[in-house]
């Protein structure tokens, strides 16, 4: 008797640790309006169920082991919504006329990401309004402006980095702070050294999530990979790629005496900063002389092309294989040891004769050698 009782005690608590779970949203969305549950796998979309609005609720409910990001889609509303699926019930406000406004609660992570979004909310906000004082001043040629609001954005963007290494130390159990390292390490914002110590010190569980894992992956395919990047004094390795047009380019077909190879992307707010003053510069030279050859790590055509636009670098000549730090052209510059911007001026030899140069000395180099090449 008392090993059934004992063999029933056991069904009974494996059974309590769920592993399934509850989604409910309450919503003032008309009735009939159908919800689609996406996740995103490399970039890609993947549907993984649909619903529909009942007497103002939508739910969604299956079995799930770790916790997983996905977003919520309307039929007929613009915009979606990001949740994080993990066992539990997880009760969500929905809003139609403002998807942004959706309240969330009821597990872990949930509650996590709300709190990291309310506490970096205002950091966020006053980053988006020096990007938006530079993009103005750049189109007002007031470079004295420029220089003082890169400061201001630099300075941001470190509290913000700051208020981001506490998150993922005093939340080394939440799904959240796998969500940052994973976006940190995707932006070449901090070192791969930096990176495995806060991994080391994540709770077991959140081992087991993606973006714990593309981590993972992405440092040990660095670091069996062993390259060196090129050095000054060395010839360029050839490379070649598509262009805007889907047109191959090569680095040795280009005809200009002095070339900047600048790897960027659009989603690189540094590298946005530097664009414009760039642009700037090769206007002051004809094509013979200078051109700027840019590489972008961007992962789709539509913000690779918005950005040149944005920018106003469409003088440059355009390559981006779509592939982020994967980019053979990247890989080959050994681009994921410092991240981005990144630079290699080369001279008409196609030999490597400074990196990571710009501005006033940029601009002192090219004059020099044009001068001296008389």
């Amino acid at each position: 008797m008392k090993k059934l009782f004992f063999l029933a005690f056991l069904i009974l608590t494996s059974c309590s640790k769920r592993s399934d779970f509850n989604l409910t949203a309450s919503s003032d969305i008309d009735d009939g309006e159908m919800v689609y549950l996406v996740q995103y796998k490399e970039n890609i979309p993947v549907l993984k169920d649909s619903s529909s609005v009942m007497k103002g609720i939508f739910k969604f409910s299956d079995s799930i082991s770790v916790p997983e990001m996905h977003y919520l889609f309307f039929k007929t509303i613009k915009g979606n919504i990001p949740v994080v699926l993990e066992p539990g019930d997880i009760r969500m406000k929905v809003f139609k006329d403002s998807l942004r406004s959706t309240s969330i609660d009821g597990t872990k992570s949930n509650d996590d990401f709300k709190t990291y979004l309310d506490e970096s909310s205002s950091l966020v906000k006053e980053l988006n309004n020096i990007q938006n004082e530079i993009n103005y001043i750049i189109a007002m040629n007031d470079s004295l402006l420029i220089d003082d609001l890169e400061q201001q954005f630099i300075s941001m963007r470190q509290r913000l980095t700051e208020y981001e290494f506490d998150f993922m130390k005093n939340k080394n159990d939440s799904y959240i702070s796998a969500l940052i390292l994973q976006r940190m390490v995707f932006e070449r914002s901090l070192d791969y050294d930096k990176a495995d110590s806060i991994m080391d010190n994540f709770d077991e569980k959140i081992k087991l999530t993606s973006p714990f894992l593309a981590v993972k992956k992405i440092i040990e395919n660095f670091r069996l990979s062993n390259t060196e990047a090129p050095v000054i004094g060395s010839f360029a390795p050839k490379f070649s790629g598509p262009g805007l047009d889907g047109e191959v380019i090569s680095l040795y077909g280009i005809k200009s005496k002095y070339i900047l190879i600048d790897f960027w992307a659009s989603w690189c707010a540094p590298c946005r900063v530097e664009n414009p003053g760039l642009a700037e510069l090769q206007s002051r030279y004809s094509d013979e002389d200078f051109t700027i050859l840019g590489v972008s790590l961007d992962m789709n055509m539509q913000s690779w092309k918005k950005a040149i636009e944005l920018d106003k670098i469409e003088s440059w000549i355009h390559i981006s294989n779509l592939k982020y730090f994967n980019d053979p052209i990247a890989k080959l510059y050994d681009i994921s040891k410092e991240g981005i911007p990144s630079s290699f001026l080369i001279n008409a030899e196609r030999k490597i004769i400074a990196r990571n140069i710009k501005g006033e000395d940029l601009e002192f180099v090219l004059n020099a050698e044009l001068k001296d090449n008389e």
